[in-house]
């Protein structure tokens, strides 16, 4: 071999991989450290598509409720039907804190200390519900709303 080829790397060679790996770094280290928007970002797609499912069972039925419920470890979200529970999600409170206001009164989202019930009529509206909706809050953010009509999505309820 001549002496060529045994001089090692270049100086552009090195410069290019400690870029490399330094932009690698810094994106799967982001992703490492901040899991908490993970957790709330899991929990707020799982509770739409919970609500929203709720809302397709009350179409054409009577009685379906979705339950809100404090537990010591959390909150229990419960959808039932005709008084009978068809399904349950438990969300740990050191994963994500959910907090939610009350039916018809407003906006803004209080721990929830109290089971919160959503009566859905067989239109799929909630029953006794303002013209805000319904907030629910992870994390201490506003994050996804019951509109009257009983459609759950992303952002804050509208006063």
């Amino acid at each position: 071999m001549s002496d060529k080829y045994k001089q090692g790397f270049t100086l552009v060679e090195m410069v290019s991989v400690l870029v490399l790996v330094s932009i690698l770094a810094s994106v799967s280290l982001g992703r490492l450290i901040e899991t908490g928007s993970y957790e709330e970002k899991m929990a707020s797609d799982s509770l739409i598509s919970f609500i929203r499912e709720t809302q397709q069972s009350a179409f054409s039925r009577a009685s379906v409720r979705l339950a809100i419920e404090p537990i010591t470890s959390g909150v229990t979200v419960t959808q039932i039907v005709n008084d009978q529970i068809v399904d349950t999600r438990v969300f740990a409170s050191n994963d994500v804190l959910i907090t939610a206001g009350g039916v018809g009164s407003g906006t803004s989202c209080s721990s929830i200390s109290a089971t919160i019930t959503l009566n859905f009529d067989s239109f799929g509206e909630i029953e006794s519900a303002d013209n805000d909706g319904f907030p629910v809050c992870l994390s201490g953010n506003s994050s996804l709303c019951v509109s009257p009509a009983g459609f759950a999505h992303l952002g804050p309820c509208m006063n």
